[in-house]
């Protein structure tokens, strides 16, 4: 009778097939994770973008303002012009004393949060107030 010998791996095919489950297991939560960060970067960007399309829209509107008050008579001018749902772009046009149009102001201003959205944020610790104990 012949005796059969029998081919065994070093390390066997148990090992091999863990670390290859594990391998897969790592790179598919990379790779959902770069879809979540990839989304998050895609929602951010387009704020950005919507809030840059106000910006210039806001401020071509001004432009064509500033264009009227400089060709009118008119001595001051001062208004607001809606950009987004929390912004604003003021500006303020006057006449110096010659009678030459002056830019005072155009800036962007950020318009306070309402009541409703303050009275929902949780409270901060503010410091301990005199006479309290401290830890």
């Amino acid at each position: 009778m012949k005796e059969q010998t029998q081919m065994t791996s070093p390390m066997g095919i148990g090992i091999i097939t863990i670390f290859t489950v594990l391998l897969v297991l790592t790179l598919s939560i990379f790779a959902a994770l770069t879809l979540s960060s990839a989304r998050a970067d895609l929602a951010l960007s387009q704020i950005n973008a919507d809030t840059v399309s106000a910006y210039y829209s806001a401020d071509a509107q001004a432009a064509r303002l500033w264009a009227d008050f400089s060709a009118g008579q008119a001595a001051e001018l001062e208004q607001d012009i809606p950009m987004t749902d929390n912004q604003h772009l003021h500006i303020r046009f006057f006449r110096d004393e010659t009678g030459a149009p002056v830019i005072g102001a155009w800036t962007t201003v950020t318009d306070e949060p309402a009541e409703e959205e303050i009275a929902d944020t949780p409270q901060l610790f503010q410091g301990f107030q005199e006479g309290e104990d401290t830890p």
